[in-house]
Protein backbone atom coordinates (compact mmCIF):
# COMPACT_ATOMS: atom_id res chain seq x y z
CA UNK A 1 0.00 0.00 0.00
CA UNK A 2 2.82 2.40 0.87
CA UNK A 3 4.54 1.69 -2.43
CA UNK A 4 1.27 2.28 -4.26
CA UNK A 5 0.78 5.68 -2.61
CA UNK A 6 4.35 6.72 -3.32
CA UNK A 7 4.00 5.60 -6.95
CA UNK A 8 0.80 7.63 -7.25
CA UNK A 9 2.55 10.70 -5.83
CA UNK A 10 5.42 10.36 -8.30
CA UNK A 11 3.01 9.74 -11.19
CA UNK A 12 1.15 12.95 -10.41
CA UNK A 13 4.42 14.84 -10.39
CA UNK A 14 5.45 13.46 -13.77
CA UNK A 15 1.99 14.14 -15.21
CA UNK A 16 2.14 17.77 -14.10
CA UNK A 17 5.35 18.33 -16.04
CA UNK A 18 3.81 16.93 -19.18
CA UNK A 19 0.34 18.44 -18.96
CA UNK A 20 -0.93 20.49 -16.25
CA UNK A 21 -4.64 25.76 -14.91
CA UNK A 22 -7.33 27.71 -13.08
CA UNK A 23 -10.72 29.18 -13.61
CA UNK A 24 -13.36 29.84 -11.01
CA UNK A 25 -13.43 26.11 -10.27
CA UNK A 26 -9.68 25.54 -10.39
CA UNK A 27 -6.74 27.25 -8.77
CA UNK A 28 -4.68 26.48 -5.68
CA UNK A 29 -6.78 24.23 -3.40
CA UNK A 30 -6.99 26.46 -0.34
CA UNK A 31 -10.06 24.81 1.21
CA UNK A 32 -8.67 21.30 1.57
CA UNK A 33 -5.26 22.46 2.74
CA UNK A 34 -6.08 24.64 5.71
CA UNK A 35 -7.02 23.56 9.18
CA UNK A 36 -4.81 20.89 10.75
CA UNK A 37 -6.46 19.07 13.61
CA UNK A 38 -5.87 20.69 17.00
CA UNK A 39 -2.68 19.43 18.62
CA UNK A 40 -0.58 19.53 21.80
CA UNK A 41 1.26 22.62 22.96
CA UNK A 42 4.73 23.07 21.41
CA UNK A 43 4.02 20.60 18.62
CA UNK A 44 4.83 21.10 14.95
CA UNK A 45 2.78 19.49 12.19
CA UNK A 46 4.08 19.45 8.62
CA UNK A 47 2.63 18.11 5.40
CA UNK A 48 3.85 17.75 1.82
CA UNK A 49 1.30 16.93 -0.87
CA UNK A 50 0.64 16.90 -4.61
CA UNK A 51 -2.82 17.93 -5.81
CA UNK A 52 -4.17 17.45 -9.35
CA UNK A 53 -7.42 19.19 -10.34
CA UNK A 54 -8.62 17.89 -13.72
CA UNK A 55 -11.27 19.93 -15.57
CA UNK A 56 -12.81 18.60 -18.74
CA UNK A 57 -16.55 19.02 -18.14
CA UNK A 58 -17.88 21.97 -20.15
CA UNK A 59 -21.12 23.34 -18.74
CA UNK A 60 -23.64 26.09 -19.39
CA UNK A 61 -25.17 26.74 -15.99
CA UNK A 62 -26.14 23.17 -14.87
CA UNK A 63 -26.20 21.59 -18.35
CA UNK A 64 -23.25 19.48 -19.55
CA UNK A 65 -22.25 20.22 -23.15
CA UNK A 66 -21.05 17.56 -25.58
CA UNK A 67 -17.59 19.03 -26.01
CA UNK A 68 -14.27 17.31 -25.23
CA UNK A 69 -12.01 19.79 -27.01
CA UNK A 70 -11.10 21.78 -23.91
CA UNK A 71 -8.86 20.67 -21.04
CA UNK A 72 -7.61 22.55 -18.00
CA UNK A 73 -5.59 21.20 -15.12
CA UNK A 74 -4.03 22.61 -11.98
CA UNK A 75 -1.11 20.75 -10.41
CA UNK A 76 -0.15 22.09 -6.98
CA UNK A 77 2.73 21.09 -4.74
CA UNK A 78 1.90 22.21 -1.22
CA UNK A 79 4.12 22.55 1.84
CA UNK A 80 1.97 23.03 4.94
CA UNK A 81 2.88 23.65 8.53
CA UNK A 82 1.26 24.36 11.89
CA UNK A 83 2.98 25.20 15.19
CA UNK A 84 1.04 25.19 18.47
CA UNK A 85 2.24 28.22 20.39
CA UNK A 86 0.07 27.13 23.34
CA UNK A 87 -2.84 24.77 23.98
CA UNK A 88 -5.11 27.45 22.48
CA UNK A 89 -3.07 29.35 19.90
CA UNK A 90 -1.66 27.94 16.63
CA UNK A 91 0.23 29.50 13.75
CA UNK A 92 -0.51 27.79 10.45
CA UNK A 93 0.36 28.35 6.82
CA UNK A 94 1.05 26.79 3.47
CA UNK A 95 3.35 27.51 0.56
CA UNK A 96 2.27 26.43 -2.95
CA UNK A 97 4.10 25.79 -6.20
CA UNK A 98 1.67 25.67 -9.11
CA UNK A 99 1.63 24.48 -12.70
CA UNK A 100 -1.43 25.33 -14.78
CA UNK A 101 -2.31 24.36 -18.33
CA UNK A 102 -5.10 25.20 -20.73
CA UNK A 103 -5.41 23.22 -23.95
CA UNK A 104 -7.93 23.57 -26.78
CA UNK A 105 -8.03 20.95 -29.54
CA UNK A 106 -9.46 22.06 -32.88
CA UNK A 107 -11.60 19.90 -35.15
CA UNK A 108 -8.55 19.33 -37.36
CA UNK A 109 -6.65 17.91 -34.37
CA UNK A 110 -4.22 20.78 -33.74
CA UNK A 111 -3.63 21.91 -30.15
CA UNK A 112 -3.54 25.44 -28.75
CA UNK A 113 -1.78 25.07 -25.43
CA UNK A 114 -0.77 27.60 -22.78
CA UNK A 115 0.94 26.80 -19.50
CA UNK A 116 2.53 28.49 -16.49
CA UNK A 117 4.68 27.26 -13.63
CA UNK A 118 5.81 29.09 -10.52
CA UNK A 119 5.37 29.98 -6.87
CA UNK A 120 1.78 30.70 -5.87
CA UNK A 121 0.47 32.96 -3.11
CA UNK A 122 1.20 31.57 0.38
CA UNK A 123 -1.22 31.79 3.31
CA UNK A 124 -0.47 32.55 6.98
CA UNK A 125 -3.10 32.13 9.71
CA UNK A 126 -3.31 32.61 13.46
CA UNK A 127 -5.86 30.16 14.90
CA UNK A 128 -7.48 30.17 18.34
CA UNK A 129 -8.99 27.01 19.87
CA UNK A 130 -11.83 26.75 22.37
CA UNK A 131 -12.62 23.29 23.84
CA UNK A 132 -16.00 22.83 25.50
CA UNK A 133 -17.78 19.58 26.40
CA UNK A 134 -15.63 17.52 24.05
CA UNK A 135 -16.10 19.88 21.11
CA UNK A 136 -13.15 21.85 19.71
CA UNK A 137 -14.09 25.16 18.12
CA UNK A 138 -11.39 26.85 16.04
CA UNK A 139 -11.38 30.28 14.48
CA UNK A 140 -8.54 31.91 12.60
CA UNK A 141 -7.67 34.60 10.12
CA UNK A 142 -4.71 35.83 8.14
CA UNK A 143 -3.47 37.07 4.78
CA UNK A 144 -2.91 35.36 1.48
CA UNK A 145 0.31 37.07 0.45
CA UNK A 146 0.80 38.11 -3.23
CA UNK A 147 4.22 36.52 -3.82
CA UNK A 148 3.18 34.56 -6.92
CA UNK A 149 4.02 35.73 -10.41
CA UNK A 150 1.44 37.68 -12.43
CA UNK A 151 3.34 38.49 -15.61
CA UNK A 152 4.12 35.16 -17.25
CA UNK A 153 3.80 35.06 -21.05
CA UNK A 154 3.12 32.41 -23.69
CA UNK A 155 5.54 31.25 -26.38
CA UNK A 156 4.50 34.23 -28.54
CA UNK A 157 5.52 36.68 -25.84
CA UNK A 158 1.95 37.67 -24.96
CA UNK A 159 1.01 38.10 -21.30
CA UNK A 160 -1.34 35.33 -20.16
CA UNK A 161 -4.67 36.17 -18.56
CA UNK A 162 -5.07 36.29 -14.79
CA UNK A 163 -6.68 32.87 -14.41
CA UNK A 164 -3.50 31.20 -15.66
CA UNK A 165 -1.01 33.20 -13.58
CA UNK A 166 0.50 31.49 -10.49
CA UNK A 167 -0.34 34.49 -8.30
CA UNK A 168 -3.20 36.96 -7.92
CA UNK A 169 -1.21 40.18 -7.47
CA UNK A 170 -3.44 41.19 -4.55
CA UNK A 171 -3.60 40.82 -0.78
CA UNK A 172 -6.49 38.57 0.27
CA UNK A 173 -7.91 37.86 3.73
CA UNK A 174 -8.65 34.24 4.70
CA UNK A 175 -11.02 33.46 7.58
CA UNK A 176 -11.29 29.92 8.97
CA UNK A 177 -13.84 28.49 11.41
CA UNK A 178 -14.23 24.82 12.32
CA UNK A 179 -15.81 22.38 14.75
CA UNK A 180 -14.28 19.00 15.71
CA UNK A 181 -15.82 16.30 17.88
CA UNK A 182 -14.77 12.76 18.78
CA UNK A 183 -17.74 10.54 19.57
CA UNK A 184 -17.80 9.34 23.19
CA UNK A 185 -19.06 5.93 22.09
CA UNK A 186 -16.12 5.64 19.66
CA UNK A 187 -13.17 7.94 20.51
CA UNK A 188 -11.29 6.98 17.33
CA UNK A 189 -13.96 8.64 15.20
CA UNK A 190 -14.03 12.32 14.25
CA UNK A 191 -16.87 14.53 13.04
CA UNK A 192 -15.91 17.94 11.69
CA UNK A 193 -17.25 21.00 9.90
CA UNK A 194 -14.89 23.56 8.33
CA UNK A 195 -15.72 26.86 6.71
CA UNK A 196 -13.24 28.96 4.75
CA UNK A 197 -13.96 32.48 3.52
CA UNK A 198 -11.68 34.25 1.05
CA UNK A 199 -12.10 38.01 0.81
CA UNK A 200 -10.11 38.98 -2.26
CA UNK A 201 -8.20 42.16 -2.91
CA UNK A 202 -7.66 44.13 -6.08
CA UNK A 203 -4.63 43.83 -8.36
CA UNK A 204 -4.15 47.43 -9.50
CA UNK A 205 -1.41 46.51 -11.98
CA UNK A 206 -3.25 43.90 -14.03
CA UNK A 207 -2.50 43.69 -17.74
CA UNK A 208 0.50 45.96 -17.54
CA UNK A 209 -1.29 48.48 -15.35
CA UNK A 210 -3.97 49.13 -17.98
CA UNK A 211 -6.76 47.60 -15.83
CA UNK A 212 -7.55 46.33 -12.35
CA UNK A 213 -8.49 42.71 -11.62
CA UNK A 214 -10.18 41.10 -8.63
CA UNK A 215 -10.91 37.39 -8.26
CA UNK A 216 -14.35 36.67 -6.84
CA UNK A 217 -14.87 36.27 -3.11
CA UNK A 218 -15.10 32.61 -2.15
CA UNK A 219 -17.08 30.73 0.53
CA UNK A 220 -16.49 27.02 1.19
CA UNK A 221 -18.06 24.69 3.75
CA UNK A 222 -16.74 21.17 4.35
CA UNK A 223 -18.48 18.59 6.55
CA UNK A 224 -17.10 15.11 7.09
CA UNK A 225 -16.52 12.01 9.18
CA UNK A 226 -13.50 9.75 9.67
CA UNK A 227 -12.70 6.71 11.79
CA UNK A 228 -9.90 4.25 12.46
CA UNK A 229 -10.35 0.65 11.31
CA UNK A 230 -8.11 -2.37 11.87
CA UNK A 231 -7.60 -4.47 8.70
CA UNK A 232 -5.12 -7.37 8.67
CA UNK A 233 -3.25 -5.94 11.66
CA UNK A 234 -2.93 -2.56 9.90
CA UNK A 235 -4.76 0.58 10.99
CA UNK A 236 -6.29 2.78 8.32
CA UNK A 237 -8.38 5.93 8.69
CA UNK A 238 -11.02 6.16 5.95
CA UNK A 239 -13.17 9.25 5.67
CA UNK A 240 -16.04 10.78 3.75
CA UNK A 241 -16.75 14.49 3.39
CA UNK A 242 -18.83 16.91 1.37
CA UNK A 243 -17.75 20.35 0.19
CA UNK A 244 -19.91 23.26 -0.90
CA UNK A 245 -18.31 26.16 -2.73
CA UNK A 246 -19.74 29.49 -3.84
CA UNK A 247 -17.46 31.66 -5.96
CA UNK A 248 -18.43 35.19 -6.98
CA UNK A 249 -17.68 36.52 -10.44
CA UNK A 250 -14.28 38.03 -11.09
CA UNK A 251 -14.17 41.78 -11.63
CA UNK A 252 -12.13 43.55 -14.29
CA UNK A 253 -11.92 47.32 -13.76
CA UNK A 254 -15.00 46.96 -11.55
CA UNK A 255 -17.14 45.10 -14.12
CA UNK A 256 -18.23 41.45 -13.78
CA UNK A 257 -16.26 39.10 -16.05
CA UNK A 258 -18.35 36.55 -18.01
CA UNK A 259 -17.53 32.86 -17.57
CA UNK A 260 -16.43 33.18 -13.92
CA UNK A 261 -18.07 32.23 -10.63
CA UNK A 262 -20.56 29.56 -9.73
CA UNK A 263 -21.83 27.11 -7.11
CA UNK A 264 -20.40 23.62 -6.60
CA UNK A 265 -20.94 20.54 -4.41
CA UNK A 266 -18.25 17.85 -4.18
CA UNK A 267 -17.75 14.62 -2.28
CA UNK A 268 -14.33 13.50 -1.09
CA UNK A 269 -13.24 9.95 -0.33
CA UNK A 270 -10.12 9.84 1.81
CA UNK A 271 -7.85 7.26 3.36
CA UNK A 272 -4.99 7.77 5.75
CA UNK A 273 -2.44 5.17 6.86
CA UNK A 274 -1.02 6.28 10.23
CA UNK A 275 2.40 5.30 11.55
CA UNK A 276 2.04 5.95 15.30
CA UNK A 277 5.68 5.25 16.21
CA UNK A 278 6.85 7.85 13.70
CA UNK A 279 3.98 10.29 14.35
CA UNK A 280 3.35 10.39 10.60
CA UNK A 281 0.83 9.26 8.01
CA UNK A 282 0.32 8.79 4.27
CA UNK A 283 -2.86 10.27 2.83
CA UNK A 284 -4.78 9.65 -0.39
CA UNK A 285 -7.88 11.63 -1.42
CA UNK A 286 -10.25 11.52 -4.39
CA UNK A 287 -12.76 14.33 -4.89
CA UNK A 288 -15.67 14.05 -7.33
CA UNK A 289 -18.32 16.62 -8.31
CA UNK A 290 -21.91 15.91 -7.29
CA UNK A 291 -23.53 19.07 -8.66
CA UNK A 292 -22.52 22.44 -10.06
CA UNK A 293 -24.12 25.51 -11.56
CA UNK A 294 -21.62 27.78 -13.27
CA UNK A 295 -22.16 31.30 -14.53
CA UNK A 296 -22.48 31.40 -18.31
CA UNK A 297 -20.33 28.70 -19.99
CA UNK A 298 -17.11 27.37 -18.48
CA UNK A 299 -15.20 24.25 -17.56
CA UNK A 300 -16.11 22.51 -14.31
CA UNK A 301 -14.00 19.99 -12.33
CA UNK A 302 -14.12 16.37 -13.48
CA UNK A 303 -12.07 14.96 -10.58
CA UNK A 304 -9.33 15.91 -8.12
CA UNK A 305 -6.62 13.61 -6.73
CA UNK A 306 -4.47 14.45 -3.73
CA UNK A 307 -1.58 12.41 -2.32
CA UNK A 308 0.37 13.57 0.71
CA UNK A 309 2.58 12.79 3.69
CA UNK A 310 2.29 14.43 7.11
CA UNK A 311 4.30 14.25 10.33
CA UNK A 312 4.00 15.59 13.84
CA UNK A 313 6.95 16.72 15.97
CA UNK A 314 6.79 17.33 19.73
CA UNK A 315 9.18 20.19 20.52
CA UNK A 316 10.38 20.66 24.08
CA UNK A 317 12.66 23.30 25.46
CA UNK A 318 15.65 22.43 27.65
CA UNK A 319 13.80 23.78 30.73
CA UNK A 320 10.88 21.44 30.02
CA UNK A 321 13.23 18.49 29.78
CA UNK A 322 14.91 19.42 33.11
CA UNK A 323 11.52 19.64 34.82
CA UNK A 324 10.63 16.15 33.52
CA UNK A 325 13.97 14.75 34.78
CA UNK A 326 13.43 16.24 38.24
Amino acid sequence: MIRLLLLTFISLSIYSMAEAQTCCSGGVPVSSNLGFQSSDEKSLQVSLSADLNFLRTLKTESSILDDDQRLRTTQSYLLRGAYSLSDRLTFEGFFPIVRQTRRITSISGSNDKEATFGVGDPVALLIYDVIKKGVTFRIGAGPQIPLGGTEQTNDRGLRLLEDLQPGSGAWDVIVLASLEHNLRSRPSSLIYVNSILSFTGVNNNARGGAQTYEFGNDIQIIAGFSDQILIFNNIITPGLSFRYRQADRDLISGSALPGTGGNFIFTRLSNSIPFPKANSSLNLNLELPLWSRVNDTQLSPTYTINVGWSKKFILESQSDQLIQLN
